[in-house]
């Protein structure tokens, strides 16, 4: 018997006592509770975790994120303090990677980068480098003022809870939670908790059809106002999986796009395994860039992440890896993995909004070009901290011929 966490005993106290709850107030206590949250957890992400992100498949995300925060930084004529806040970093990784990569390229901009990493909570596996530089912060908010850099956000927006609604007689409806008598989780559908569900429906244009369901999320516009507030000149990058508003909401997805996964497989059901299993939705990036608009946020560029890391040079890296005087198993390994951020169906076909307030920049061409006394980093090569793909997918190339042989004059490539 699966014993029930104090995620879903919260959930189910709350239902008892009040009647039923909204998805959104579900998912929060789900994925964020304190005891034992989703997120609350030891370890969500990695191999022994549900799902990796980007920074998780190899180094060169964060090299060329580095990159990218170079030429933002000659872009606004180099500020003595150029300030990068992460937010929900997580294990961290991706800090690391960063910082690394940056003291790499430029020695100057090393010395004025300060970068910050803000999360709700403490992983077990966080500060997994020493690396100088990085600022750690527990908070739920932002609690910082007058900002001279760039926000990041890899994989964040996805995680905030959603209010999911289905179309029934041409009415928009929201799918509340409650309990059955025999104390099974059901949905149940009636009218809107809010009126910015419909407000939200009704600017798409979109008609959508009797049946269709499909999540709103409400957490955007209150998320871009806290950033603006913070950042007094700089930039905002958001890294995510999702769509603009006219595919995100059409009839293809008419079944909408929120999801669970646990252990890496995509699951069935957000009532299973409450507090164990993630919990997530596809980001309306038609949503960022209309309420990002709204609150001082120009968009600079929207693109794909496999677009987005071509401009950065990950072809140059490519070339690097296959020059470089590496065994079989490595650049293979390495290969793999830099082929996995690129693809279209997988982390390739992320989208990548970047977004300026107050910087004087109109396009994305002059804070791309690395130009000026740097220096281009080699690329990056696979640590026992990153994710072994490799291994996972091809276990017989753990072994590598050549280690069983020992030294010999042999070239096995």
């Amino acid at each position: 018997m699966i014993k029930t966490t104090a995620a879903e005993q919260a959930i189910r106290e709350r239902i008892e006592a009040r009647g039923r709850i909204t998805f959104a107030e579900f998912m929060q206590t789900a994925l964020y509770h304190p005891v034992d949250g989703y997120y609350t957890s030891e370890s969500p992400f990695g191999a022994t975790g549900d799902y990796y992100t980007s920074p998780a498949v190899h180094p060169a995300f964060g090299a060329l994120l580095a990159k990218q925060l170079f030429g933002m930084w000659r872009g606004m004529g180099k500020p003595s303090d150029f300030t990068v806040v992460e937010m929900g970093s997580g294990n961290e990784l991706l800090a690391n990677d960063i910082c690394s990569y940056a003291s790499e390229i430029s020695d100057e901009f090393f010395r004025r980068l300060n970068y910050i990493c803000i999360d709700r909570y403490s992983l077990a596996d966080a500060d997994i480098a020493d690396v100088s530089g990085i600022t750690r912060v527990l908070a739920n908010e932002l609690p910082l003022r007058d900002v001279v850099g760039c926000f990041l956000s890899n994989e964040f927006a996805d995680a905030f809870p959603v209010h999911r609604f289905q179309i029934d007689s041409g009415e928009v409806l929201e799918v509340y939670v409650t309990l059955d008598d025999a104390g099974n989780f059901q949905e149940e559908l009636a009218m809107p908790s809010t009126p910015l569900i419909e407000e939200r429906l009704a600017g798409l244009s979109i008609a959508l059809a009797d049946g269709h369901k499909g999540e709103v999320n409400l957490n955007l516009k209150p998320w871009l106002a806290d950033v603006v507030e913070a950042l007094a000149t700089g930039f905002l990058i958001t890294v995510d999986y999702g769509y603009e508003a006219a595919e995100l909401y059409s009839q293809s997805r008419q079944g909408g796009t929120l999801q669970t996964y646990y252990r890496h497989t995509e699951g069935s059901s957000p009532y299973q395994r409450i507090g164990r299993q993630d919990i997530t939705a596809h980001v309306d990036f038609s949503l960022l860039r209309e309420e990002g608009s709204a609150v001082g946020l120009a968009t600079l560029e929207y693109t794909t992440q496999s677009e987005f890391l071509g401009s950065l040079g990950i072809g140059e890296m490519m070339r690097q890896l296959r020059e470089a005087p590496l065994g079989h198993h490595e650049r293979s390994a390495n290969t793999l993995a830099l082929r996995e951020l690129l693809k279209a169906d997988g982390l390739g076909g992320f989208r990548v909004l970047v977004q300026e307030k107050a910087t004087g920049l109109t396009s994305m061409p002059p804070i791309k070009s690395i130009g000026g006394k740097s220096r281009t980093p080699t690329v990056p090569l696979l640590s026992s901290r990153h994710m072994p793909l490799m291994e996972g997918r091809y276990p017989q190339t753990i072994w590598e011929m050549p280690s069983l042989w020992g030294e010999t004059g042999y070239d096995v490539r």
